[in-house]
């Protein structure tokens, strides 16, 4: 019976249902989770990136800035609505990302991981100096919005239980993908980039084609970052940004599994803020924590937990799986 729905329709079933029920939570918990929903979104991307096409950067904070900035500069200037706006903004991003994409084919490694961080510290400066058009360094404020179909402003609990629905499919995307001949190509390039091109796949074309994705989908949580937070400035988008990203995706792990992109996010963003009174114990849970999975489960916690979940859905029979 399950079987027969499309998935497609099953994500956005999920995705309706979890946003509703996160909408029933209490205010600041429900802030929390729009946060999380941002940050599984970027790793998700990340995921997609360095674990499904090998390609190291350190560029996401740059995207999660563009999709930021973009959609408050757009609906300033332009005067555009705000869906209209985030549209625009991701597809900015989406061409930054192709733009970067074509310059991986060039380069890999830490070779291209430095010419990311050139592109991030590029961008920031811009921003730090932009006078009023970004607001310089304190950067931008959240106007007040209001959406004919809410009916009245824009509130920030709306905004987190749409982050949710996002997230849900975002993590569809990502799974369908690299569960594709998309995804396969992706994983052939990164094991061994000499057999893929042997096989007739574009390695060239696949690496633009995951910058171009994973640019997108970090803008799109970017363009809701300032609606949360009702302010965006410079210091939010710094390199420590980027290194967080990267360090969940290899908490996570370096396989191209989403399970990781939304476990690790969980564990090393969401417990520590939930858990912010324990004060410097945060640092030592987060240290711990990431330890452990590198001497415990050195493929990362993906790998080692998707074998429980293959477990499970074969255990509720044909139906569900």
């Amino acid at each position: 019976m399950l079987r027969a729905i499309h998935p497609n329709i099953k994500a956005l079933s999920l995705a309706l249902s979890l946003a509703l029920l996160a909408s029933l939570l209490p205010s600041f918990q429900l802030f929390l989770i729009g946060q999380l929903s941002l940050v599984i979104m970027a790793t998700v991307a990340m995921t997609v990136l360095m674990g499904g096409a090998g390609l190291l950067s350190l560029s996401s904070a740059a995207f999660f800035a563009v999709g930021a900035y973009g959609v408050l500069i757009i609906m300033a200037k332009l005067g555009l609505p705000l869906l209209v706006g985030m549209a625009l903004a991701v597809a900015l991003c989406a061409v930054l990302g192709a733009v970067l994409g074509l310059v991986s084919v060039r380069l890999s490694g830490f070779h291209l991981a430095i010419v990311s961080l050139g592109f991030l510290q590029v961008l920031l400066a811009w921003l730090k100096r932009g006078g009023e058009f970004t607001g310089g360094g304190y950067g931008l404020i959240t106007p007040v919005l209001s959406v004919p179909l809410i009916g009245g402003p824009l509130r920030v609990g709306y905004v987190a239980a749409f982050a949710v629905f996002l997230m849900v499919l975002a993590v569809s995307a990502g799974v369908s993908l690299m569960h594709s001949r998309i995804g396969r190509a992706w994983l052939a390039g990164r094991d061994n980039e000499n057999s893929a091109r042997m096989q007739g796949i574009d390695v060239n074309r696949m690496r633009v084609l995951a910058f171009t994705f994973g640019s997108a989908l970090i803008g799109l949580a970017g363009t809701l970052h300032p609606l949360l937070l009702g302010v965006t400035n410079p210091n939010s988008y710094t390199v420590e940004l980027s290194i967080f990203h990267i360090t969940l995706v290899v908490v996570g792990g370096m396989t191209g599994n989403m399970i990781g992109a939304v476990v690790a996010p969980v564990i090393l963003y969401f417990i520590p803020e939930v858990f912010r009174q324990l004060g410097p114990w945060r640092d030592f849970f987060y240290a711990g924590v990431l330890l452990a999975t590198l001497i415990f489960m050195r493929r990362g916690i993906g790998p080692a937990l998707a074998p429980l979940f293959r477990r499970w859905f074969t255990h509720r029979g044909p139906e569900a799986s």
